[in-house]
């Protein structure tokens, strides 16, 4: 019985040494495999950033390029703006000097007619000039308020549809 007991002891000592190599192994195979996860999540993680580093260049280069371009269109508003603003306002001047010079020339005009020393041929030759002068000022003034107001007809009809200007 004493030799079944020392066999059984034995066998307990066996059995605890291989459970002690066997957690030892544990240990190190967990060891090992918490490793092995790190290496592979730092490699997903490298990988996933150089992606995404990537993805983030693409979309600067296209937000630098889509700038650019808005930077160009605003440049070409804002000289289409101008131009507008000096068509809208070159009639204007146009009509404006018009009369100006209607205006200047009737005083200038009355004043020469007006100095004729006693001539009354020299007078009324005078004054048929003014009326020539002034007449042809008034049609060039005509003439110029007629195509200032054609232009401005033009430029508000342009780009409307016909049926929608009818609607108006």
């Amino acid at each position: 019985m004493v030799s079944a007991i020392e066999r059984l002891q034995l066998q307990a000592d066996e059995n605890k040494a291989f459970i002690s190599s066997a957690a030892v192994a544990q240990q190190r195979i967990e060891k090992l495999a918490g490793q092995q996860i790190e290496k592979a999540v730092g490699q997903i993680t490298g990988e996933a950033s150089q992606v995404i580093t990537a993805s983030l260049a693409a979309a600067n280069e296209r937000a630098e390029l889509i700038m650019a371009g808005t930077a160009r269109l605003t440049d070409r508003q804002l000289w289409s703006a101008a131009a507008a603003m000096f068509l809208t306002l070159l009639p204007v001047a146009i009509v404006v000097a018009g009369i100006w010079m209607v205006i200047a020339g009737l005083f200038t005009g009355l004043q020469w007619a007006s100095d004729v020393d006693g001539s009354v041929w020299l007078g009324i030759g005078r004054w048929l000039a003014i009326v020539c002068g002034l007449s042809a000022s008034a049609y060039g003034l005509f003439a110029g308020v007629r195509w200032t107001t054609s232009l401005v007809a033009t430029w508000k009809g342009a780009g409307m549809p016909r049926w929608r200007r009818e609607k108006r």
